[in-house]
């Protein structure tokens, strides 16, 4: 898939948002912040399509382009309003980034879901990869001003792309963001072809 059939926004607005947003953001990025390419992805730990990303997409990413360099990847807090437990999920894995807890506690939500979206226990799902004192650590921070911060932001910054669903992508080469539908961040080689496109501009 060639870059023409994406729409670029120009960074105009957002060099600013970023700015500011990276002086919050803990524990949730992978890679070398100047890698040429920058992913963004909006993600709520209730939806079954952002799993699949979780477990499928994204091991590829790391593997092509954020290990070799060639990407920067931030994980956006985006629960949607229809997921019940959306949003204590977030607060709970961003709770965890304070500590340097963020994969584990991101990678036991995806790995339990269709558990916890039903019983509502995600604090029993995170503690089970904390220690005791990390448990008590993260329930302290769960509605603090940061972990609630950092959220909020990235609904906002979320909202005026716009994303549209989650999982939702937006990748920044050479000062324009590029918003990729929905259903390309969870087709792979669709993904592949979009980013090394950009990467040859």
């Amino acid at each position: 898939m060639k870059i023409l059939a994406f729409v670029p926004l120009l960074l105009t607005a957002s060099v600013a948002s970023w700015s500011a947003g990276a002086d919050i953001i803990k524990g949730n990025t992978l890679g070398d912040p100047k890698a040429p390419l920058l992913i963004e992805v909006f993600s709520d730990f209730q939806c079954p399509a952002c799993k699949v990303f979780h477990d499928d997409v994204l091991p590829q990413i790391m593997r092509d382009y954020v290990i070799p360099g060639k990407a920067y990847l931030i994980y956006r807090y985006f629960p949607l309003d229809g997921h019940q437990y959306g949003r204590t999920a977030a607060e709970f894995v961003c709770a965890a980034a304070q500590i340097g807890k963020y994969q584990q506690a991101a990678d036991a939500l995806f790995a339990h879901q269709e558990k916890w979206s039903v019983d509502g226990k995600v604090e029993q799902t995170v503690n089970d990869v904390l220690t005791a004192t990390e448990q008590q650590k993260v329930k302290s921070l769960v509605k603090s001003a940061p972990v609630q911060a950092e959220i909020n932001h990235d609904l906002e910054e979320g909202k005026g792309v716009p994303v549209q669903s989650t999982p939702g992508l937006l990748v920044t080469y050479r000062l324009k963001r590029y918003p990729v539908p929905g259903a390309g961040g969870l087709n792979y080689v669709f993904l592949k072809s979009f980013l090394d496109d950009l990467l040859k501009k």
